[in-house]
């Protein structure tokens, strides 16, 4: 889970719970739970494209108002759900009710301050891709609808989408260069989706249900062949557009994140991780080198790290799936988390070609929070006979030995993403089931990964352990330029040559990098802070526990919390 894309979309579903009976009383809790019904279908209803990606499907033919007074309501939606916020009665509060209120309002100005960026017309990628990520989402969970009803949604979806994106075209006044360079290798693979992925599916609809299908079909196809060339023809004169200046960066770490930390912090954070893994780096290459192995070699790599990736796409998905079978496995062994048996499986498909510019490595897609599904869906990318030499020249995604399979399966899957938001999903406290934090999610899966490696994970093989330590790297990098970009205190193009030459990977590695890290500030991070917090977290739990202490006991209660801020977390393992 790499993007931020997701963790937007698992925020909205704060809003969007399904409906329950009123409260039998006036508890704060109650007049929570209360506040979010009245939300809920004014919310479902203004935003039919967060409702489908995250599993109700009731609004799935239908478009948001994409026009100003669309975002005028979006924004009194939100202004009002703040004014009843303020009006809750909190006598009598527990810690975790005030701890969902200070959720609640992270929330409700993060939303606001998205609505002031699209007000402020910068992405030109948005409506194409809002489409094509809504139809893939719809093609991804046919399986829990009726046929008839999906088809009747899709068909109707495709049929105004046209007009939808058509209608944000004015709206973007001030395009930005990144936003397009990106979004126009993503589209370039858009009709395939539509022509090889969705017609087949079509074939046995009754003739006049299928003829409106190939002409819905047809229109969005030509809408987004159209949209992509404007943007080719035009991004080279349109600006980069992803500074945000130091006070609104700040301002967001603190309103939205409820971070203890401002942007130099994060950096030293950065800094510190950054250093961290260089010398672990070193170290395992000079155990390396004793043993007359190169690990810069990825065939040496290899064979010191479990054996090659196969590289035929049979082979690799049994490959994959052997090491999910062998996390759950060790982490049972090893007793580090405990898997709730509510817990599904993750399916392993292959990426699709139009997710690839932005997803070069192995992904998870969870389980849509408001669906009934349990499984997640584990993105792999297709087969490619020369992993090997892209890793030789710093392609650090390409997964080409068992352990780096091993190290990905652990972050993506167990104990990582999939495990922990499938345990939230599951938490009681409407609030906390249905909130976001990326901190938090990334955090535990970069800690896990040298949590991992610590319990024997690897055993004596180099390659994981060196894996791990380049990601470190990475992650502390990462932290580095988010801060120095999004403050504007660094170009873009002394981010590129800095993250080149500092984070271990090529040059379209760290092309792709940076560009994701100016268009979505504030994320980039996640990892090291994450880390970095739940770590401090785990001394002083271990401190109050004493003789007591158990390590499986505080994952387990880390996780039980939602996936909210680790500052939330904190107070309230500490005060139990």
């Amino acid at each position: 889970m790499k993007h931020r894309a997701l963790a937007a979309l698992l925020a909205a579903a704060f809003l969007v719970c399904p409906p329950l009976p009123a409260p039998a009383q006036s508890s704060p809790s109650a007049q929570i739970s209360a506040l979010q019904l009245q939300s809920v279908a004014d919310f479902l209803a203004a935003d039919p494209e967060a409702a489908t990606f995250l599993g109700d499907y009731s609004h799935d033919g239908d478009w948001s108002d994409p026009s100003p007074a669309g975002i005028a309501h979006m924004r009194q939606l939100l202004v009002t759900y703040e004014r009843k916020l303020d009006a809750i009665d909190m006598t009598g509060a527990t810690l975790q009710d005030r701890n969902d209120v200070r959720v609640m309002r992270a929330f409700a100005a993060a939303q606001l301050r998205q609505l002031a960026e699209l007000e402020a017309g910068k992405d030109p990628s948005g409506p194409p891709l809002t489409v094509l990520g809504a139809v893939f989402t719809m093609i991804l969970h046919m399986g829990e609808q009726d046929p008839a009803v999906w088809w009747d949604h899709m068909i109707s979806r495709l049929e105004k989408a046209p007009a939808w994106m058509a209608a944000q075209r004015p709206l973007i006044t001030h395009p930005g260069r990144l936003q397009a360079e990106v979004a126009v290798k993503e589209l370039a693979m858009a009709p395939a989706l539509f022509n090889y992925i969705l017609t087949p599916m079509a074939a046995q609809l009754p003739a006049d249900q299928k003829a409106r299908f190939e002409k819905a079909r047809d229109a969005v196809v030509a809408a987004m062949t159209e949209w992509t060339k404007w943007m080719s023809d035009n991004a080279a004169s349109w600006p980069i557009n992803y500074e945000m200046g130091a006070p609104a960066y700040n301002a967001m770490l603190r309103d939205e994140l409820l971070l203890p930390y401002d942007a130099d912090q994060i950096a030293a954070i950065g800094r510190r991780t950054l250093d961290a893994a260089v010398a672990q780096e070193r170290e395992i290459q000079a155990e390396a080198k004793a043993k007359g192995v190169n690990l810069s070699d990825p065939t040496q790599a290899a064979a010191n790290g479990g054996g090659m990736t196969p590289a035929t796409k049979d082979a690799q998905f049994a490959f994959f799936q052997a090491q999910l079978d062998t996390l759950r496995a060790f982490i049972a062994d090893k007793h580090i988390v405990t898997v709730p048996a509510y817990v599904g499986q993750m399916k392993i498909e292959e990426t699709p070609a139009f997710l690839l510019p932005i997803l070069p490595g192995a992904s998870m897609n969870p389980p849509p929070i408001l669906s009934k599904q349990v499984d997640g869906v584990y993105f792999v990318p297709p087969p490619n006979p020369q992993m090997a030499k892209a890793a030789a020249s710093g392609a650090i995604f390409e997964d080409f030995d068992r352990d780096r399979v091993l190290m990905t399966s652990g972050h993506e899957g167990f104990p990582g993403h999939f495990l922990q938001l499938s345990i939230a999903k599951h938490n009681p406290d409407p609030v906390r089931r249905f909130a976001f934090d990326g901190v938090f999610a990334e955090g535990w899966a970069f800690y896990e990964e040298a949590l991992l490696e610590r319990d024997g994970l690897y055993g004596n093989d180099l390659d994981g352990r060196y894996a791990v330590a380049q990601f470190e790297r990475l992650r502390g990098a990462r932290a580095i330029v988010d801060t120095k970009l999004a403050t504007g205190e660094w170009s873009f193009e002394r981010a590129l040559a800095w993250f080149e030459a500092n984070a271990g990977v090529d040059r379209a590695t760290a092309q792709g990098e940076v560009s994701r890290f100016a268009l979505g500030p504030g994320q980039a991070f996640d990892y090291a802070v994450g880390k970095t917090q739940i770590e401090a977290l785990l001394v002083q739990y271990k401190a109050k526990k004493g003789g007591a202490f158990d390590l499986q006991a505080f994952h387990d209660d880390l996780l039980s919390h939602g996936t909210v801020p680790v500052s939330i977390v904190a107070s309230e393992m500490l005060a139990e």
